[in-house]
């Protein structure tokens, strides 16, 4: 049974929940928009061979809202969580934008034992989900439709649809320090990407965009593995078997 705790940083309080237990810590990241309940069901697999640690991004899920969203301060966010909670020889996992969260933390933190960025921090430019398509009025009318469908949704979540875009404009717009990070990495390190091309017209460009990843992810490091699953970009919650696997797996490869 996970027990939920509270994390004051600066002006945001964040929603913890420690799973217990003395095994290996595995702190598990949520990606933009989402939410640390993403992980239960993998959550509940990982825990019989590891402490599971989820957190609550600022501004997501039940954490508080905040005067900063910045990359900076995100990965803070992160670095201090484990510090304040004394892991070592942690594990990270990071789904989507938490895979960059991720990948940063790890090289700010003396003691990582292992990485899995989680269709996330690819080191290639990846397309801007804008959805419309030129010439393609209908289809466009659609989009914006959709979009003004999320503005609803969103009107009483704790981030507003304009703090969810700029901060994914600043993810995308990382790549090359994805890249260089890659390079540094110092423990075994693990790309889970789908093989399912995602839905809309981005799809294709964002499926170029990770078999390109996977090729220089090989080329930049000898320590990091890819592994395809079955599936698309949110398969921690449709996939969390397939993706529970290939993390025990990676902890049985790290020293």
């Amino acid at each position: 049974m996970a027990v939920t705790l509270t994390f004051v940083r600066d002006d945001a309080v964040l929603s913890v929940r420690d799973w217990g237990g003395d095994d290996t810590p595995m702190v598990l990241i949520h990606g933009l928009g989402g939410n640390q309940r993403e992980w239960d069901v993998a959550g509940v697999r990982l825990a019989r061979q590891f402490r599971i640690i989820t957190f609550d991004q600022r501004g997501h899920g039940a954490s508080s809202r905040s005067t900063d969203y910045s990359w900076t301060t995100r990965v803070d966010d992160l670095v201090a969580l484990i510090e304040e909670m004394q892991l070592h020889d942690v594990t990270l996992v990071g789904h989507s934008l938490g895979a960059g969260v991720a990948l940063e933390a790890a090289d700010r933190i003396h003691d990582c034992r292992a990485l899995a960025m989680i269709d996330g921090a690819l080191p290639v430019e990846l397309p801007v989900p804008d959805g419309k398509v030129p010439g393609h009025p209908l289809r466009n009318l659609v989009v914006t439709a959709r979009r003004a469908a999320l503005h609803r949704i969103l009107r009483n979540a704790p981030m507003s649809y304009g703090e969810l875009s700029r901060i994914g404009d600043d993810y995308r717009g990382r790549f090359s320090e994805f890249d260089e990070a890659l390079h540094t990495v110092a423990y075994p390190a693990l790309y889970i990407l789908g093989s399912r091309v995602e839905h809309g017209p981005t799809g294709p460009a964002f499926q170029a965009a990770r078999e390109k990843a996977a090729v220089l992810a090989l080329q930049a490091n000898p320590r990091i593995r890819v592994q395809w699953i079955d599936a698309r970009h949110n398969m921690i919650r449709t996939h969390p078997r397939q993706v529970a696997a290939a993390l025990m797996v990676l902890h049985a490869d790290a020293p």
